[in-house]
This record gives C-alpha cells, structure tokens and sequence, in this order.
C-alpha cells in the first residue's frame, strides 16, 4: 500500500500537500476496519499536524464532511478531535440531520402518491440512501435531489400524480433524455427527477435488465426498489467516470468513490463481479472499471474484487486524480470542455438517436447532430463572433 495515514504526517515530496489532505480525508473513511489505521490516526491527530480548516474545507468542497465526522466517532476518535473542530462538525450533522429528515419526509410523500396510482420506482443514489442508512447516518449523503426511475409507459402517469399533487416541472417542453425535467413543489426541498434509464445510457444497463432484478427495499407502508447491487456498481462508476468525467479528466469524485466502497463491502459476498467486469468489456471499458476499483481500494479499503485491477495504468490514474486536486482552474476549464464533448459522446448519441455505441451508423448520426446543432445555435453564434468582433474594434 502506498497511500497509508502513516505516511501523512511526514513531509513527502513526491505527494503535493492537496493530495495528503486527501489521502488523510479518505483513510478515514475507510470502510475496512483496520486496528492499525485508528492507531495510526490517533497519533496524527494528537501530534498536532493536521491542518483542521483545510481538512473541513476539502470535506466540504467534496460533500462528504459529515460523513467524516460519522467517521470519526464510529473509529471513537470524535473526542480526540480539539473542541472548535468538535463543536464545527456537530453543527454540520444537526443541520444534516434535520434537512434530510424533512427529505425523506418529501420522498415518502412522492412514493405514497406514486404507489398510489400503481407505480413501484426503483430509487437511486441518495434517495435510496434515505431508506437504507441507519438513523445516526441518514444525515451523511449530501442530497441535492431525488432519483427515482419508473417504467417508461408509467412516465406519463407518474408525472401527472405528481402535478396533482402541487408539483410544477422546471420547463414544459419535451426535451429531455433519461429523464423528465426536475419538479419542484413549494412545500418541499428537493427537486424530484423521474427517471426512465438509471443514467444517461441505452444498453450498458439495459432497462429490461434493471427492472428483472431490482430487490425490494424496506420501507414500512411503501413500496420501492433498488438495483441489484451488480447494477449498482456499474452504474455508479459509469456516473462517475463516464457521465462526469472523472475518468477521462482525471478527477477524483471521492463522494461517489465512497458510495462504490460501502456498496462493495456492503455486498462483498454476493455481487456478480463476473457480470460486472463483462458488462465493462462488452463497452471496451475495462480499464475505467479497473482504474475505479483500484482507487476505491487503495483510498477507501474497499473489498478488492476478484480480477487484477493495480497494473500501471490504474496506478497512473490515482496518482493523475491526486496531482489534479492541486489544480483547480486547470480543472475547471477540463470539464467544461468535457462537458462540451459528452454531448456528442457514444453513449449520448445511442441514448438520442438508438444508433448504437460503434460503427458508421453513430459516426453518421454523430455528424447530423452536430449539424442540427450548429443550425439551431446559428443566432447565438453569429451574436456572439459580431460582439467579439465589436470588442476588438473598441480597442
């Protein structure tokens, strides 16, 4: 193991100081139990060395600050913390405690009304976590909306239910893809997606696929599904590493890596890794899985799965995500240019136009989307080359 919390309190030149700092974030999350590791952490926290407003900025920046502090007290190292740092962290899981409350209040709201009128969603992400995470934990997923996936010829009536009861949708056109425009309701936090793919893809999890092996979740007077965790893995990393970026520009998404961690141990003994790993190579995407998982395991001490994911270029790519987090304008612009090329990216096209992910038939419906874009923009373009060309002659 290179990145070990033994490491973090010694001056390292070949690890930039944003780079330990993350390291010393994720070995406390760790999600394998390690004597050693809460020893090791012990020791750093008493020496003094950690910078505590760096560490809560970087929590903060990532999502994951009260995860952390859930961190802390289940190693019992909460009390060793100094007091300002203490009372900072508690302040932080008070109020995520009582806006995810109110959240799971809304989405069991949005599911009484939806299995009302014959619909059984499976939720993802954070709206799936509402259901399964203990009290003492409900507040450590950071929630921004909620994620539920109906059937494709229940979207209609999902949506309908909803407006009946108070929801309006952000816009009123039909331009959406995997799923229909956020709805907002003036009584509740969260933006409801309903969703007809669990990500912005075709065929790498196939609709029918999902919905043969979602499991039921427990929830008391509702009913709801997840994936199966199989599903679960794969669609984390594709959200991740593929719809993001963070494999193609480098960046770490360490809300989503420990998301992947928990759902591995969670499910360590039963997930199909067989199915997981075909699924990835069927799309020429093994290494994205392999360079994931060895991140995962490495900084999270997830279960490593039964293939060999630490060759070179998955132990080039962690170092890449740990020298990026130095670099914050650079990434900036990255993604905005990924953004940009996602729009015209395989999986995009196959999702718009049911071409495929290869072949002539996506490189030709790739061009006529270029060109229908280019002609649907022409105004802001022309718009925008005069005002250049007007800036140029005032100078």
């Amino acid at each position: 193991m290179e990145y070990r919390i033994l490491e973090l309190g010694k001056s390292s030149r070949t690890l930039e100081k944003a780079s330990r700092l993350c390291i010393f974030v994720a070995q406390t999350l760790r999600v394998d139990s390690d004597i050693s590791e809460n020893a090791a952490l012990e020791g750093l926290i008493a020496s003094g060395h950690v910078d505590w407003k760096q560490v809560l900025d970087f929590a903060d920046s990532e999502n994951i600050t009260v995860a952390l502090a859930a961190a802390l007290r289940r190693r019992n190292l909460f009390k060793s913390l100094p007091k300002p740092v203490r009372m900072a962290l508690t302040r932080r899981e008070i109020m995520g405690a009582e806006v995810n409350k109110r959240v799971k209040g809304q989405a069991e709201d949005a599911l009484h009304i939806l299995n009302a009128v014959g619909v059984i969603p499976i939720a993802l992400k954070g709206a799936l976590h509402l259901f399964e995470a203990a009290s003492e934990e409900l507040a450590t997923r950071f929630m921004r909306d909620l994620d539920l996936v109906v059937p494709a010829e229940k979207l209609d009536l999902s949506i309908a239910a909803l407006r009946d009861a108070g929801y309006v949708p952000e816009m009123e056109d039909d331009r959406w893809t995997y799923h229909y425009h956020p709805m907002h309701h003036p009584d509740h936090i969260c933006a409801i997606e309903l969703h007809v793919r669990p990500g912005e893809q075709r065929r790498f999890i196939a609709m029918d696929e999902a919905w043969a092996e979602a499991v039921p979740v427990e929830a008391p007077g509702l009913q709801l599904h997840a994936l199966a965790p199989n599903h679960r893995i794969a669609h984390n990393i594709f959200h991740s590493e593929i719809q993001d970026h963070g494999f193609s520009i480098g960046e770490l998404c360490l809300r989503q890596l420990y998301d992947l961690a928990r759902i591995s141990a969670r499910f360590a003994d039963i997930v199909d890794w067989d199915d997981v790993s075909e699924r990835f190579g069927r799309h020429g995407m093994t290494p994205v899985l392999h360079a994931r998982m060895h991140v995962a395991v490495e900084l999270l001490g997830a279960p490593k799965p039964p293939f060999a994911i630490d060759g070179l270029r998955s132990r080039l790519h962690l170092r890449r995500c740990l020298r990026n987090l130095r670099l914050k304008r650079l990434m900036i612009v990255t993604r905005c240019l990924a953004d940009v090329a996602i729009r015209v990216g395989r999986f995009n096209m196959d999702l718009r136009y049911n071409c495929g992910t290869s072949g002539i038939n996506l490189q030709w419906h790739r061009v006529k989307h270029i060109v229908r874009m280019l002609w649907h923009h022409r105004g802001d373009i022309l718009a925008q080359a005069n005002n250049r060309r007007g800036l140029k002659r005032g100078r």
